[in-house]
């Protein structure tokens, strides 16, 4: 019963006739309906600061140990900073509240208090909040699901369909119904058309910016939360689509009775008459909390001016603006200036009071609605709705859903692991059965055990990918995030069945392993077993850490670990007591012995070569010979596995299913840990928009507090007076030079999609002229990017016509970088400061002519234009975590404006995401710039009507492409809303704002979601275009356009220096980005010292766990795999290098290439040399942390001493990193993902002779055959091996032996087969080693242990083929072609 009222509860209750009402949802006029409300007093939030915070570098680092052994003795209590100070007020249920304030105001710190998500700040003791009747710590634990918070961002599953992820929500409240449930919501919110479109990310093609945002918000109303706080959630969409969400929200609200608090920025006078309160912050403190209708009386009574052109909810927040309120004449020393005097007046005033009494009256009785505490706890819609049962099949439900959307993940790991299979099966083809066989055995075992234990490694970064959706379900108390990991589990068994099976069926037969039935279906259970038991252990270690990166040091540490100490590299007779213990923790030892007891037990292997044999020995009896292997015994001509696998490994067969039970139950504790870690450890949180500073400039500032984040920010002295010095402007010393007419006609872009040709834009008119800013308008889908992106010419795909002009004229190579062109995203290097952003486009864009010190000076100028010199010295962060939205598309803007473009200015969405007054300052900056030369272009998606009033000049577009307008505006709009009221549009009302009156009448105000439910709509639009084509305006267009490519203009700028691709040279290009990198690097500890700790860490592993090696047979074979596993560095650079690389790649396709900043090869030869001095500096230490402990420095008697065979193996070390390092940049610069094995063609222990043709092929072509080969050559060859007792051979002399000592008796045979007697002077029990000298070994492997020096150059040639690969993969794949072009 309760699932189908909460169903009704969000579709409405059906009719009589079956449908649901149309209108708002019906809701059944009962009393059992949990209703909550919250009231709150003496509301505190406070953060904690550490006495100094600046920006952390490699350097900082160094000192980390010391300055926390100097606090031990110094201790500095961290600093409680104030975010909110004394709050109060009242929400009842069925009543919306705005919150109103600029950014850093604490809006979002007021909402997540109230909703409960405190992470990163903490609430005072003495505030009180109540939920009508609820205390605080019970609602955030017993009521969880009734109170949702909605931040800014949008996390979704970008594989799953709009209509999945909204179905998702619904089954988390309903047990049957949920796709009529998210079909109903999303035509609410306009996304039916979108339904069932992938939500998408940036590599996945899905819906638009505004349908993710609408889907965010229609997900958290799914929820059906009874106190509902959304956090700025119609940022990005339209005025009147946001008008939409709203009024679904107050209808809800109305219907449900529920209780909304909101942030909005840029709310238009109908969004701010849609709520019943409003409460207004002023930098942390509270100056007004009552009804919206009296907010605007409240602050002209204390003696401030609303501008009648201003909306209500701009004039409550410019209040807390000193430069953009205004003060009535006669109050300028009565009105309050700084936030405690609003604060102060605000607390005693008597619109305070009546709000205190209010509150006083609805705690008074906090059960009016007639339900005990009890009562409502069994009306809650949850804390969670369904059981723990259904929350995972709705989970297991949702992951085969990705999978099914997005299936070339897990097909192409099937196929890429039958590859595998067919490969390893056929480098170790038709194993002998014989003791020759017994060694490859072994390694093969060992060889695809690693493969398959190291396979479930990527579930890592696949679980930290789903952890923000996971966390965000968790906090709208959708379900537990242990039934998402429950989930993961289940759904990957198919995918790891089918590549368990498709990689061991070609492994197992292809090398002729034991062929039974039960020791096969034995092998696969254990393989199976063992590929689960990992996929437990990496996800355990990925849920116990916070974030991504932290994740990867220990897992690559424990693969190493796992790795040397299953029992083949080093058996356990060998380990070293240090590190023996892992052993009998790794699952992975556990599972090869049990591969190894599956394999040889009952087996028995016939003897190749019998000892002594040979010339002299024709008349030795069976009964006097043994076979040369290991467990051999005298007399025998066959091997018993069993024997050799006790006497070399100690295996005994009583462990072959005592094993099983040890690694199911490792997998059982493996999986709990990984459950218990999900639910209960979440990931680090951002620190919040904090700014930090270079430690340098932290102590020349004095500070101040953001109130937002309660964290220290260097301001340079910022001062809430009113009566500051105004600054001097500088804009028209700077842009004194006059602009570029820029124009373009029949302009036309043309796709190629699965369903064909999609016309893009269609024949578009018009113009850019000097002293002029033109807004470019319409609808997502209308083409504005598009068209933008076509006019700075930078489109790379598709066919263009028409004819682009400057000055008349055709652009030229240059033109690009003579152009700003601000995109909508905020794309920045996070480690840069303010000023070196803009002194780097300063310098690499600007003309050659001008000084290196006047391009510095103009950066001062800029900064001091923008408004951003208090935090020019600043560190730009990422999003959520340096500079905040403002500063940030203050920083874009201002980055276009230091490249001091002389011809025009584009801006996409500059406007998108801020609050009114930032919106206006920004737009007055550009009508400052238009003013004085500058010829601009604008997209502007939901201007006020003050906004609009600053554009000269309109383009207006309608979806496909198409022109609906284009001229001038006309003082107050005047001139646009003649045309169209002369086209036969309904009278614009007085006081309704131009700009949303003219989408409205052209049908471009419904969204993609609602254009189709009204069929008038379409129709609209079309006659909108048609009248345009046959307007008189239009004809006046062309005219205009023919004079100005009939009469050409002077080319703006005649300096000759303006003529080149790009301004500087490559020499300069290459130094100033190569520095840029490297300081990147340096203010990044995290990544600097995850690839230097990383790779020292495993040298060191590697070297402790073979220190001091016996020089035995197995030493030998020891030593062979501590030199392979080196190449285990590659994996550890790979996974830290290519991210890194293609994340600059990003920030260099996305901005800097299309404004020929600088070339693509120096941005490639940038990161290469920098990473190339770091791969160098890390070598030292990685060959000292395993050359010396592994002892090699003492090994060997060839003409190389000690000091050239210690150069020659760093040199391999070192020519090693440099080529792990070109080849990850290359696989960076060519391929999207690069996940690539690259070891499998280097089999150490595999001699060529007993490789397949082909694989001989790829063994020589392999660099890291000439690796090992020579390290093996420098610190291997030319040295005695002693045998141990198990691998010398026991013999005793033959009766009728005519010889007396066994160096008589087998003098012959040693000297023959290059072995050597342990006993020569003994009459009896012989001791014969196998082999003397370690060359002989490394030879039958096929390594060439006299010429080092070859492989060094042989390394070299490597490296350098890497690098000219890296170029060639970029150019072949990365750089763009022309798109076929028709323009003039």
């Amino acid at each position: 019963m309760r699932n189908l009222q909460i169903r009704e509860d969000i579709l409405g209750k059906p009719s009589s006739d079956g449908e649901t009402p149309s209108g708002p949802p019906y809701i059944e006029k009962t009393t059992n309906r949990l209703q909550i409300g919250v009231s709150f007093c003496h509301l505190h939030c406070n953060g904690f600061i550490n006495s100094s915070q600046y920006q952390t570098t490699v350097g900082s680092y160094l000192f980390v140990f010391l300055n926390s052994f100097l606090a031990l003795f110094n201790a500095r209590p961290a600093r409680v900073v104030h975010i909110l100070k004394d709050f109060e007020g009242l929400v009842n249920p069925g009543e919306m509240l705005l919150v109103l304030g600029r950014p850093g105001s604490g809006c979002s710190t007021l909402l997540k208090a109230l909703a409960g998500d405190i992470r990163g700040f903490n609430i005072s003791s003495e505030s009180d909040i109540n939920y009508q009747g609820i205390s605080a710590q019970q609602m955030h634990s017993r009521f969880k699901g009734e109170r949702v918070y909605l931040a800014e961002l949008d996390v979704h599953f970008p594989e799953l369909t709009l209509g999945h992820t909204l179905a998702f929500a619904a089954s988390t409240r309903q047990i049957t119904g949920s796709e009529d449930t998210a079909r109903a919501i999303a035509g609410k919110f306009g996304l039916i058309d979108a339904f069932d479109t992938k939500v998408g990310n940036a590599m996945i093609r899905g819906i638009s910016g505004g349908e993710e945002r609408r889907t965010s918000i229609a997900e958290a109303f799914i929820g059906g939360a009874k106190l509902q706080c959304w956090d700025n959630s119609t940022r990005g969409l339209d005025s009147l689509t946001a008008l939409r969400c709203v009024q679904t929200l107050r209808d809800s609200t109305n219907s449900l009775q529920t209780a909304v608090i909101m942030t909005l920025y840029q709310a238009s006078e109908e969004m701010y008459s849609t709520f019943d309160k409003v409460t207004l912050l002023y930098e942390g403190r509270q100056i007004y909390f009552g009804p919206v209708d009296k907010a605007v009386d409240y602050f002209t009574s204390l003696g401030f001016v609303k501008p009648s052109s201003a909306t209500s909810a701009d004039f409550l927040t410019s209040i807390t603006n000193s430069e953009e309120r205004i003060v009535r004449d006669g109050y300028e020393n009565q009105v309050p200036r700084l936030p405690e005097e609003f604060a102060n007046v605000w607390k005693h005033g008597p619109e305070a009071n009546a709000l205190r009494a209010e509150i006083a009256l609805a705690r008074s009785a906090p059960d009016a609605d007639g339900l005990s505490y009890a009562e409502k706890l069994q009306l809650r819609t949850s804390k969670y709705p369904l059981p723990f049962s259904m929350q995972v099949l709705a989970c297991i439900r949702r992951a085969f859903q990705r999978m099914r959307n997005e299936s070339a993940p897990p097909i192409g790991t099937v196929i890429a692991n039958i590859v595998l299979g067919i490969v390893v099966g056929s480098a170790f083809y038709n194993l002998p059965e014989t003791s020759d066989g017994l060694q490859q055995r072994a390694v093969l075992l060992f060889f695809a055990l690693v493969v398959n234990s190291f396979s479930p490694a990527y579930e890592i970064t696949l679980m930290w990918i789903s952890r923000p959706i996971v966390e965000k379900h968790h906090r709208y108390a959708f379900n537990y995030p242990s039934t998402e990991g429950i989930a993961s589990i289940i759904t990957e068994l198919p995918t790891k069945l089918a590549i368990s099976i498709v990689f061991h069926i070609p492994v197992y037969f292809l090398a002729n392993l034991k062929a039974t039935a039960p020791a096969f279906f034995t092998h696969w259970l254990f393989m199976l077993v063992n590929l689960i038991v990992m996929s437990m252990l990496f996800r355990m270690i990925g849920s116990l850490s916070r974030t991504l990166e932290g994740s990867i040091p220990p897992v690559s540490v424990l693969s190493l670990l796992c790795t040397i100490y299953t029992g083949f590299v080093v058996p356990p007779a060998y380990m070293r007591p240090w590190l023996s213990w892992f052993w009998r923790i790794n699952p992975m030892a556990y599972t090869y012995e049990s591969l190894v007891i599956n394999e040889f037990q009952h087996r028995q292997f016939p003897c190749s070569r019998m000892a002594p044999d040979g010339p002299g020995y024709s008349q030795v009896s069976m009964d006097d010979r043994i076979c040369t292997s290991i467990g051999s015994r005298t007399g025998q001509d066959y091997v018993e596995g069993t024997a050799y696998i006790y006497s070399k490994y100690g295996y005994s067969t009583g462990h072959l299913w005592r094993n099983l039970g040890i690694l199911l139950s490792m997998m059982v504790f493996f999986c709990v840990l990984h459950l218990l870690a999900i639910e209960y450890i979440p990931a680090q949180t951002s620190r919040g928009e904090v700014l930090f500073f270079r430690r340098r400039k932290l102590f020349r500032k004095p500070s101040v507090e953001d109130d937002e984040t309660g964290t220290l920010i260097e301001m340079g002295g910022i001062s809430h007076n009113d009566a500051a010095p105004p600054r001097a402007d500088h804009t028209k010393a700077i842009f004194a030079h006059q602009g570029a007419t820029f124009s373009w006609e029949s302009l036309s872009y043309e796709i190629q999609t699965r369903n064909g040709p999609k016309r893009i834009l269609t024949n578009i008119d018009g113009w850019v002229k000097p002293r002029s800013l033109t807004a470019l308008m319409g609808v997502t889908g209308a083409g504005k990017t598009a068209l933008l992106d076509t006019l700075a010419n930078r489109i790379t795909i598709g066919t263009v016509s028409g004819e682009v002009y400057v000055d008349g004229l055709p652009r030229d190579a240059s033109f690009r970088r003579r152009m700003g062109y601000v995109q909508q995203e905020d794309i920045h290097l996070h480690t840069t400061t303010v000023r070196e952003a803009l002194q780097f486009s300063a310098l690499l864009r600007q003309s050659n002519k001008t000084s290196r010190e006047e391009k510095l000076a103009y950066v001062e100028e800029v900064l001091d234009i923008m408004d951003m010199g208090q935090y020019a010295d600043a560190i730009v962060g990422v999003p959520g975590e340096g500079l905040n939205i403002e500063q940030r598309k203050r920083l874009t803007i201002a980055v276009e404006m230091a490249a001091k473009p002389n011809l025009l200015l584009f801006l996409d969405e500059p406007t998108s995401g801020l609050d009114s007054q930032t919106a206006w300052s920004i737009c007055r900056l550009l009508r400052k710039l238009a003013d004085n030369g500058q010829s601009i272009l604008c997209t502007i998606h939901q201007p006020s009507s003050q906004l609009f009033h600053m554009f000269d000049r309109l383009l207006l577009l309608d979806k496909g492409g198409t022109t609906l307008y284009f001229g001038d505006i006309g003082p107050n709009a005047t001139t646009i809303i003649e045309y169209f009221e002369g086209k036969g549009a309904p009278k614009c009302p007085r006081q309704k704002n131009p700009a949303e009156w003219m989408l409205d009448v052209t049908g471009n105000a419904a969204t993609e979601g609602t254009a189709s439910d009204d069929p008038d709509s379409g129709s609209s639009r079309e006659r909108w275009s048609q009248s345009w084509q046959q307007s008189r305006e239009k004809e006046m267009v062309l005219q205009e356009l023919a004079a100005l490519r009939d009469k050409p203009q002077a080319p703006t700028s005649p300096n000759r220096g303006y003529s080149r691709e790009y301004a500087t040279s490559i020499l300069e290009q290459l130094v100033i980005v190569s520095k840029r990198v490297f300081v990147e690097q340096w203010r990044d500890p995290v990544y600097t010292y995850s690839k230097v700790s990383l790779c020292i860490s495993l040298s060191l592993i590697n070297g402790i766990s073979f220190y001091n090696t016996h020089f035995d047979i197995q030493g030998l074979t020891s030593l062979l795999f501590s030199n392979f596993l080196i190449t285990q560095l590659f994996s550890c650079i790979n996974q830290l290098i290519i991210p890194r690389f293609v994340n600059g790649r990003q920030l260099f396709e996305a901005r800097e290439r299309h404004s020929n900043s600088y070339a693509w090869p120096v941005f490639i030869a940038a990161n290469i040399l920098v990473e190339l001095i770091w791969q160098t500096i890390i070598s030292i230490p990685v060959f000292c942390s395993w050359y010396y402990p592994v002892g090699l420095h003492r090994n060997g008697d060839s003409p190389y001493g000690t000091s050239e065979r210690g150069l020659l193996a760093f040199f391999f070390v070192w020519l090693f990193n440099l080529w792990a390092n070109t080849l990850s940049q290359a696989f960076g610069a060519g391929i999207e993902h690069a996940e690539a094995v690259v070891q499998a063609a280097t089999l150490v222990l595999v001699s060529p002779e007993t490789l397949p043709r082909f694989w001989i092929f790829m063994y020589r072509v392999s660099p890291l055959t000439y690796f090992i080969e020579g390290l093996a050559a420098t610190g291997l060859a030319d040295t005695r091996i002693t045998c141990s007792d198990i691998e010398s051979l026991t013999l005793d002399i033959p009766l009728d032996s005519p010889y007396h000592t066994c160096g008589q008796y087998l003098a012959a045979y040693a000297e023959e087969f290059f072995g050597y007697i342990v006993n020569p002077t003994d009459s009896s029990g012989c001791r014969y080693c196998p082999v003397a000298n370690s060359s002989l070994v490394l030879e039958s492997f096929g390594m060439d242990v006299h010429k080092p020096w070859r492989d060094v150059g042989i390394m070299v040639a490597y490296v350098i083929f890497n690098l000219l690969a890296t170029f060639g993969l970029y150019w072949l794949v990365r750089v763009p072609r022309r798109s076929n072009k028709a323009l003039k």
